[in-house]
């Protein structure tokens, strides 16, 4: 009888464990629509108006320096998705960008090529801490498109004065 008891315990135990776990792998694309659920977008109107105020904000390009470097926001700071958690809080990383380090309660707008790695540094930041973070919707593609005057360059910075694209499609 003691067998049965146990195996009935055991049993109920996987069940219970095995329908309160959450084992469900996620593509990219889940993971950009879920953490879309969760973020502010801002459209570049209202960047550009943000940009145009006098209004207190960082704007962060999450972009690899092969895809900054040949076209991005003007003010914007370089801060790659690969390091964004590691730096943001760092103050000798904005230090030697020559600017002062956002606060979590600062107003904080990111953006990447197109969009979603945008969005989830964003969701990131919202883990992290920071309470005014967006996402630039569209990203640098729908800002070049919508502000082609202001978008600046520095091919030097790659040491090339050739301009092409690097990839990081997202």
């Amino acid at each position: 009888m003691k067998k049965i008891y146990y195996l009935a315990i055991i049993i109920v135990a996987s069940v219970l464990s095995s329908c309160c776990s959450n084992n469900k792998t996620l593509t990219v694309d889940e993971m950009v629509q879920q953490a879309k659920q969760k973020v502010n977008l801002i459209t570049p109107d209202q960047l550009f108006e943000i940009m145009s105020s006098d209004t207190v904000y960082t704007l962060i390009d999450v972009r690899s320096p092969l895809e900054y470097y040949p076209g991005y926001i003007p003010g914007a700071v370089l801060l790659s998705r690969g390091s964004l958690e590691f730096q943001i809080g760092k103050q000798k990383f904005w230090d030697d960008a020559g600017l002062y380090m956002p606060a979590k309660d600062e107003i904080i707008i990111l953006y990447c090529k197109k969009g979603n790695r945008g969005i989830l540094a964003t969701e990131t930041l919202m883990k992290m801490g920071y309470k005014h973070v967006f996402a630039l919707n569209g990203g640098f593609k729908k800002w070049e498109l919508a502000y082609p005057d202001y978008v600046e360059k520095n091919l030097e910075a790659l040491g090339t004065t050739d301009t092409h694209d690097a990839g990081g499609g997202c």
